[in-house]
């Protein structure tokens, strides 16, 4: 006598159903893990454009210095360039997006070079070493400056923010030394040529107080997490008068008005304040 063994078939849709229960949790949880990895990066991205955020202050403060390149304008023909330096302090406050005011107290060196013909012969003085010479000076006017500026700052990134500035400042210049050299004929009616080198000071044939028109450049490149290297480049033109009257042949009624012109370069340290 056989045995028979009865076999249960199971349904395709069971089997269909079992399937894709198994692959919705296989999916659920990759899901779920992904998910998690991207929370933990946009946590950390987060924490990092905190750590970008707070650099961004209301306040900062810098010292600076640098050289510049002097000349007074060119309303007579014998001007040249000189040296000078400068040094100061500065307060920017972020106004408003890109657009910050800047504020400093400098110490400024302007100037330039002048040559002077006198021939005071012609007034019916007798030719001497002192009364008929050619003088080539170069006049430096130590001042103490404050600029106001308006900045307006591009962002590139956040490491790389330059800055492009127009203001006006106030110059008070307490000192004027001329450095000079005076060629003439030693002795009347003998071809003796002499020269002659000398400094002294001259604050009385140039204006205490003038104004001036700046615009600019700078960049500002990350030192450490508190400090900032600055490079600034900049130019200065006289809107008012440094010297009345300037003739470099010393005639009366053929003089005019001259002004400073420098183009200055400085570098320094800024500091945000929190």
């Amino acid at each position: 006598m056989h045995s028979f063994v009865k076999y249960r078939t199971i349904p395709i849709r069971y089997i269909n159903t079992t399937a894709v229960y198994f692959l919705t949790i296989i999916a659920l949880s990759f899901l779920t893990h992904v998910s998690a990895a991207q929370n933990r990066n946009e946590k950390k991205d987060v924490y990092k454009y905190k750590i970008i955020d707070t650099l961004k202050t209301r306040y900062e403060i810098g010292v600076s210095g640098g050289f510049n390149l002097n000349r007074f304008t060119k309303e007579q023909p014998q001007t040249g360039f000189n040296t000078g330096y400068n040094a100061g302090v500065s307060l920017n406050y972020h106004l408003y997006k890109q657009l910050s005011l800047q504020l400093e107290a400098n110490y400024l060196q302007q100037g330039g070079q002048m040559i002077t013909f006198k021939d005071d012969t012609r007034l019916g003085l007798p030719e001497s070493f002192s009364t008929k010479n050619v003088k080539n000076s170069s006049y430096t006017l130590n001042s103490i400056e404050v600029p106001l500026l308006v900045n307006y700052t591009i962002n590139i990134k956040p490491s790389w923010k330059p800055s492009f500035y127009i203001g006006a400042s106030y110059a008070y210049t307490f000192n004027v030394t001329e450095n000079y050299q005076k060629t003439g004929n030693l002795l009347p009616g003998e071809d003796i040529i002499a020269t002659v080198s000398n400094k002294q000071t001259v604050s009385n044939i140039f204006n205490n107080t003038r104004y001036n028109l700046i615009t600019g450049t700078n960049v500002k490149l990350p030192l450490t997490s508190r400090f900032k290297l600055l490079l600034d480049f900049r130019y200065l033109t006289g809107l008012t008068t440094a010297r009345a009257n300037y003739s470099y042949m010393e005639k009366i009624g053929f003089g005019s008005n001259i002004r400073t012109n420098s183009f200055v370069s400085r570098i320094g340290i800024v500091m945000p304040l929190k």
